[in-house]
């Protein structure tokens, strides 16, 4: 099994919400300080402010810690913390790759990636906040499509990084 193609979710969007945020917390903290405003006034802001802040800080700590793999016999989606999940999709159970863009993505340059399996798409795997989507969905349809040169080695598996069982 060889990599194909690896991507980690992209920064940018997540950087921009939090930083988004700072102007809503300054103006909750100088309502709060510097104006004799009731207390009402200046909390609006400063919670808004803090919920941007947390939430993109979050995504942002999320994405470091997400990888993506297209391997010439799987999708794979790597999320480890304390432990490591790992959701794979086989290529040739694979029965659609969508490809989507809001418009606050659109904004950065990225997009997600879903590649669902099974007859119903209840297997997922979502491929979220990468630079250029499209160029990652192409991949995996190309996999789709014929396969690659790596089958027809016959030189057996590749440590390819994603199984930390196995060693080259």
């Amino acid at each position: 099994e060889a990599v194909v193609d690896e991507r980690d979710p992209a920064q940018r969007s997540a950087l921009g919400q939090a930083v988004v945020s700072l102007p809503f917390l300054g103006g909750g903290f100088y309502l709060l300080y510097f104006t004799d405003q009731p207390y009402l006034y200046p909390t609006i802001p400063f919670v808004v402010g803090l919920y941007l802040f947390s939430a993109g800080l979050l995504r942002y700590w999320r994405n470091t810690l997400t990888t993506y793999f297209v391997t010439n016999q799987r999708v794979l989606e790597e999320y480890r913390f304390l432990s490591l999940v790992r959701n794979e999709l086989p290529l040739d159970k694979i029965r659609s790759v969508e490809e989507r863009r809001s418009m606050w993505d659109s904004l950065f340059g990225l997009g997600s990636v879903y590649v669902r399996a099974g007859s119903t798409g209840g297997l997922t795997v979502t491929v979220g906040e990468v630079y250029e989507p499209t160029a990652f969905a192409d991949e995996i349809r190309g996999q789709l499509g014929g396969g690659s040169d790596a089958d027809a080695g016959g030189s057996g598996p590749v440590d390819a990084g994603i199984d930390s069982t196995t060693s080259a």
